[in-house]
Order: structure tokens, then C-alpha cells, then sequence
């Protein structure tokens, strides 16, 4: 066991040659201040994506058009007429595994209130769509199913329209004009933020499917029936993957597509999606960790290079204290304990540099952080544990030497 006075000798030791000192603690605390801030800006960035998952909702499906071709080109996926209404209901009807199928028709539209306009998404769906996407209203309440069977003109907005049209207006009751039809507002939407694409989910407007088809919207001369996608939702998310098989089925049979035909629409899994990204930035993060803990790794080379050199600077104190009784494993105790003090305060360092910074990230660049203070007592630990590893050479090569050879080398 080391005594406090053993302790206490090391460290005016380490004080007394601290230029020296402070070369061997830098390159720790560059490696550990690196370690903290990648840990926290990977802990942000899955948080962020986690918020955003949960917020699309569970086990979902989405069915868009296929793509069609315009003069030998293909455009985009959405831009063929392919799905309807009626489609959605087959396939909540037909398909076991599904709970909701909620028909969606959007665009963007110039929405006015009283001398203010605001442009927003404006999207016509039925009742079953807040349930799919598990929204709930903040204020107020849902249109719900009869309201769309009768093509009421009501609007349910989200925080962004809000906040930004009606400007401090109570929302419940107040009138929005959409084109040329006027929408009673009768609730205002839970806050989801912004979605995987980075789109603002609380930017946008929900009217009834039957009411923007009929007033705002409106309909396609060669389809009239026709609708944007199809939100799906199944039972659960072990049954995504057989009711995309059954909804494809379902549909091309419904679109009479013979077999050797490809399908005219296009069934994702919202969720694989997003953990796709999520993937992605598990490997980035493990790449960029990777790299970080390369510059710890160098800062204990570091160390070990300036413990080198402070044995050769010290052989003459070396020999004193050999001469006058102090055992080669106290000479080796002496330097270890000097290496594992100079890459536990550059730890220390690092993680309080790391903090600073992780501190100031979302201030200066808005990006979301999370530090990890587990992770960062492991680097600590780590940074310790790296002293003793590559203290040990100079610790050994300051316990083999003869008093003698220590005493008479500097003269």
C-alpha cells in the first residue's frame, strides 16, 4: 500500500520538473476531451433519432404510387395516380395482420388568417391516421370519422401553425381559409418536432380526406379517386414483415398486375428506415471512436517517452536514493505512480474539456448532445490504466540500475 507521504513525494516531484509534466499530460488530454465529445455527439445524434421513431408511431407500413414515365423518362415514386381510397379499405379489410390503413392526400398550401398567411402542409386524412400515428390533440379535440363521412369543413393544426399564424390567438373557434374554403380550427396538435427527413412534423394542417378532396385539394382528372399514400399499421411489429406480403399481394391483384409485371406502387417499413440511420451512425460512431482512442493511445506513448527521458535526466537522484536504502521496488513504485498521476489528471482534464465543449455544441451549432458520464469514467479509468501500461518500461529501467552506474553517469 502507498502512503500519503509516498504520494506526496511524487507529486513535488512531478511539480518540480513541470514543463516536462505538462508535455507528458497533453497528449491525454486531447485523447480523452476527443473520446467525450464523439460519445456525446453519437448518445445525441441515436437520442434524436430514437425521439423520431417514436414519434412516426409503431409498426408501420407506408404504401406509395409507383413511379410513372413522362416521354421515356421515369419520374419520381409517387408521381403515378396507382393508388385510391378504396384501396386502403381493401387492405384494412383483407389483410390479418392490419389494424389501420388511413388514406392521405397533401400539398403545400398558402393558409390565411385574417391579414396573416402562412405556408404549410395541408393534408386531408381520416380519423384512423391520428390513431396510426399515435397523435393526440394538446388543445381541443380530433375530427373523427363522422366528421369525414360528412365532409365537415374543420382543421386540426399543429404547434408551428399555431404559433406562427395565429400568433398568440386562442385557436379554438378561429377560422382558416385554405384556398377558397374556410376551416373552423377545433384542436391543436401535441408537439412531435421534427421527423427523419428533418421536416417540421408541427408545421402542417389536417382536414378531413372527404373535405380536401371536395373543397382544396381537389381531385385528378384521370383518377378522381386517387390519393397520395397509405399509412398502414399492424398489430405488431413481429407481423410487419407478412403483412407487407399480403398487402403487395392484396394490391396487385386489385391493380390486375399478371405476374411478370412489376408492382405500380412501392410498400416501406418506416421503422426499418429509421434504424437503418441509426446503424449508421452506430458505425460512425464507432469509427470516429476508434480514431479518438488512437490519439489516447498516442498520449500514452507519449508518456512513456517523456518518463524515458526523466529516467535518464534523474539517474543521479536514482542512485541517492538506492544508496541510502531504497529498494529497487520503490524506485519502480515511485515512477509507476508518476505515470499513472500524469494520465489520471490529463483524464480529469480531458473530461472537463470535453464537458466545456459538449456544453457549448448545442449552443453554437444547434446539434443535439448527450454526455455519457459512465463512458466518461471509463475513459478516466482507461487513461489511468494506459499510465501504468507504458510507466512500466521506465519504471523497470529506473529499478535495474546499480547505485553506482546511477551515481557516476551525469558525472
Amino acid at each position: 500500500m502507498i502512503s500519503l507521504s509516498y504520494t506526496g513525494f511524487v507529486v513535488r516531484s512531478l511539480r518540480a520538473h513541470l514543463l516536462r509534466s505538462a508535455l507528458a499530460v497533453i497528449g491525454i488530454v486531447i485523447g480523452i476531451a476527443a473520446v467525450s465529445i464523439v460519445v456525446a455527439l453519437a448518445q445525441g445524434a441515436r437520442a434524436e433519432i430514437s425521439r423520431q421513431i417514436a414519434s412516426l408511431g409503431s409498426n408501420l407500413l407506408l404504401v406509395q404510387p409507383g413511379a410513372q414515365l413522362a416521354r421515356g423518362v421515369r419520374q419520381p415514386v409517387g408521381t403515378s395516380l396507382s393508388l385510391t381510397a378504396s384501396d386502403a379499405i381493401a387492405i384494412a379489410r383483407e389483410v390479418p395482420q392490419v389494424v389501420i390503413a388511413a388514406p392521405f392526400v397533401g400539398e403545400q398550401a398558402t393558409v390565411t388568417y385574417g391579414n396573416l398567411n402562412w405556408s404549410t402542409l395541408v393534408a386531408g386524412v381520416t380519423s384512423g391516421f391520428f390513431d396510426a400515428r399515435g397523435w393526440t390533440a394538446a388543445t381541443g379535440q380530433l375530427f373523427d370519422a363522422g366528421q369525414v363521412v360528412q365532409a365537415e369543413k374543420v382543421a386540426v393544426i399543429g404547434k408551428t401553425v399555431a404559433r406562427e399564424l395565429l400568433r398568440g390567438s386562442i385557436p379554438l373557434g378561429q377560422f382558416l381559409r385554405i384556398a377558397r374554403t374556410s376551416y373552423r380550427v377545433i384542436g391543436v396538435l401535441a408537439e412531435k418536432g421534427q421527423d427523419l427527413t428533418g421536416r417540421d412534423q408541427d408545421d402542417v394542417i389536417f382536414i378531413p380526406l372527404s373535405s380536401a378532396k371536395a373543397f382544396t385539394i381537389g381531385r385528378a382528372q384521370a383518377n378522381p379517386d386517387a390519393i397520395d399514400t397509405i399509412l398502414v399499421k399492424t398489430d405488431s411489429t413481429d407481423s410487419i414483415g407478412e403483412a407487407e406480403t399480403w398487402i403487395t399481394r392484396v394490391l396487385r391483384q386489385r391493380h390486375r398486375i399478371i405476374e411478370d409485371k412489376p408492382d405500380d406502387f412501392r410498400v416501406e417499413n418506416l421503422v426499418q428506415i429509421a434504424q437503418a440511420r441509426d446503424d449508421t451512425y452506430r458505425q460512425f460512431t464507432l469509427l470516429v471512436s476508434a480514431l479518438a482512442g488512437i490519439s489516447l493511445l498516442v498520449g500514452g506513448i507519449g508518456v512513456m517517452n517523456i518518463m524515458l527521458i526523466a529516467v535518464s535526466e534523474r539517474t543521479s537522484e536514482i542512485g541517492i536514493r538506492l544508496v541510502v536504502g531504497a529498494h529497487p521496488a520503490d524506485i519502480r513504485k515511485q515512477f509507476l505512480l508518476e505515470a499513472a498521476l500524469l494520465c489520471t489528471l490529463g483524464g480529469l482534464l480531458g473530461l472537463a474539456t470535453g464537458y466545456t465543449v459538449t456544453r457549448m455544441i448545442p449552443w453554437a451549432l444547434g446539434w443535439p448532445v448527450e454526455f455519457n458520464m459512465t463512458m466518461a469514467l471509463i475513459a478516466l479509468a482507461c487513461s489511468t490504466v494506459i499510465g501504468l501500461a507504458f510507466g512500466l518500461m521506465a519504471a523497470e529501467r529506473a529499478a535495474r540500475l546499480h547505485p553506482w552506474v546511477a551515481l557516476t553517469c551525469n558525472q
